[in-house]
């Protein structure tokens, strides 16, 4: 009986074998930049993957100033780009059908599908939905017939921010290489989270997220539970941020003899920001929490499982990264029966890692 992994290789070669003739057959365009008014970026997606695109968002914007750059988001990611400057709307995603509605309006000039890991056609349908002249994204089993330039190749071996500069460089842009915060809080924001954060006022803080997409992703909540308690005994402030939704049957008494840990399990998007932007570092998974700090120019350790880190390390200068390079690894499974490649990494030397990272 063949596995569902078989059945869609099997389905995505036989999708590329009959859209290749077609793919061959599409017009591919040179962009002329002065033509550029209006610009379709898609991230519909997860946060991570929005938080790791705002490089790509910003360089869009410098390179095309006077042209108007609205992002696709979803509802979970949406709040990244509030109070962005480098974005001009946020287009949330409800569906194909308010989408056409959206698009067809628009007609924009530059529609662009960064979805590099996906293998659907429907990123790059959206694209052409658009009615953008120009229109751009991977090629990757018949994906490119929906493009109207040449479609790069997803290389896993590269970087999330190298991926995306494979795209933006078929634009004719450049990276600037630049290491500025790409999350923007008001004031507002900052004295709100202040007044949250006064019963730790003037200690060092620390933030701790416990939480993954998967569960293949997640170092068990306990062993980061250690690592807040060790952190509180040395008289860190520790933001200990575990959802109800990852989470509903956290005992928040695990810290009942631990001073200085705040748990926060019911917070929205900007509020998380806000608050994670007045600590000194994130211990984490790989996950959306990870990335959003990077952005933030925050500090990180992280543990890594089953993600392929060439694509998925945190972006930046100080980041430590622990993970097993078993043979298993990376295998991007959802769920793992034995999760090794996790388990085996110890809260000591997960301990010893943050330590490090604050003295530099």
């Amino acid at each position: 009986m063949l596995t569902k992994e078989a059945v869609k290789k099997i389905y995505l070669l036989t999708r590329a074998l009959l859209l290749r003739p077609l793919c061959l057959m599409r017009p591919q365009r040179t962009l002329e930049p002065d033509s550029i008014r209006d610009i379709l970026f898609l991230r519909h997606d997860r946060i991570g993957d929005m938080a790791l695109s705002l490089p790509a968002i910003k360089l869009l914007k410098n390179s095309f100033p006077h042209a108007r750059l609205t992002v696709v988001a979803s509802g979970s990611n949406k709040d990244i780009l509030s109070n962005n400057p480098y974005v001009d709307e946020v287009l949330v995603y409800n569906g194909m059908f308010d989408y056409i509605k959206h698009a067809h309006h628009r007609r924009f000039d530059l529609a662009i599908d960064p979805f590099h890991n996906n293998h659907e056609l429907k990123p790059a349908f959206m694209t052409f939905l658009s009615g953008a002249r120009y229109r751009i994204g991977f090629a990757f089993a018949g994906r490119e017939l929906f493009f109207s330039m040449k479609a790069p190749l997803y290389d896993e071996k590269n970087s999330f921010i190298q991926i995306m500069m494979l795209i933006l460089s078929e634009l004719g842009i450049e990276d600037d290489k630049s290491d500025e915060p790409l999350i923007f809080i008001t004031p507002d924001e900052k004295t709100e989270a202040e007044k949250n954060l006064s019963i730790l006022s003037g200690k060092r803080l620390a933030a701790i997220h416990p939480g993954a997409f998967y569960p293949s992703q997640r170092w068990p909540i306990d062993r980061f539970a250690e690592i807040a308690k060790e952190l509180s005994y040395h008289g860190f402030g520790v933001i200990f941020f575990a959802p109800a939704k990852e989470f509903p049957d956290f005992d928040k008494n695990i810290f009942k003899d631990s001073l200085n840990v705040l748990i926060a399990n019911d917070m929205q998007m900007r509020q998380f920001i806000a608050l994670l932007s007045l600590c000194e570092i994130l211990i984490c998974n790989n996950s959306g929490p990870l990335h959003i700090a990077c952005a933030l120019k925050i500090k990180t350790v992280s543990i890594m499982g089953p993600t392929v880190p060439a694509v998925w390390r945190p972006h930046g200068k100080g980041h430590t990264v622990i993970r097993r390079d078993y043979p298993c690894s990376p295998c991007n499974k959802a769920i793992c029966k034995t999760h090794e490649c996790m388990v085996d990494i110890t809260v000591k030397e997960v301990i010893k890692k943050v330590y490090d990272r604050l003295s530099l």
